[in-house]
């Protein structure tokens, strides 16, 4: 189960980002509109682990993956962006001129999401969660009634 959690895990984070770039560094992810953004721990973070650490949290990574994917459709039929990234810097664009910046490791969990809908404060959720979970705190951030 192990060596499948952590395949998963690493298939996913390979996934391509779409995000604008900029004058920001190759290590930010900018994101701008109605988005969510799942954060986790980098290939090589997760390699660097002892395998006491990654077994602490092999579950909670398959789990945060595997209901991350259950509500990718939900996502795109609601036109929300979403995004994967184990980049240290999330920038998020407000209003078309306020910046957020979020630091992936400065959470004390090594999971999480980001939701922003471009204009009101992002809300920020760490940890795993089932897809029902998520597709309520979607349907309540982003207003989806």
């Amino acid at each position: 189960m192990k060596l499948f959690s952590a395949g998963i895990f690493f298939l996913i984070m390979a996934t391509p980002l779409l995000a604008q770039t900029g004058d920001i560094d190759k290590d930010t992810l900018l994101v701008s509109g109605r988005a969510v953004v799942f954060f986790g721990p980098s290939q090589s973070e997760y390699l660097a682990m002892t395998d006491t650490e990654k077994d602490a949290i092999d579950e909670r990574l398959y789990d945060f993956y595997h209901y991350r994917g259950k509500v990718l459709d939900f996502l795109k039929l609601n036109n929300i962006q979403e995004f994967s990234t184990a980049k240290r810097k999330i920038q998020v664009l407000l209003n078309g001129t306020e910046n957020r910046i979020y630091y992936r490791k400065a959470f004390d969990h090594f999971v999480g999401l980001i939701m922003t809908d471009g204009v009101q404060a992002p809300r920020v959720f760490l940890g795993p969660a089932k897809d029902a979970d998520l597709i309520w705190m979607f349907e309540d951030f982003f207003s989806l009634y």
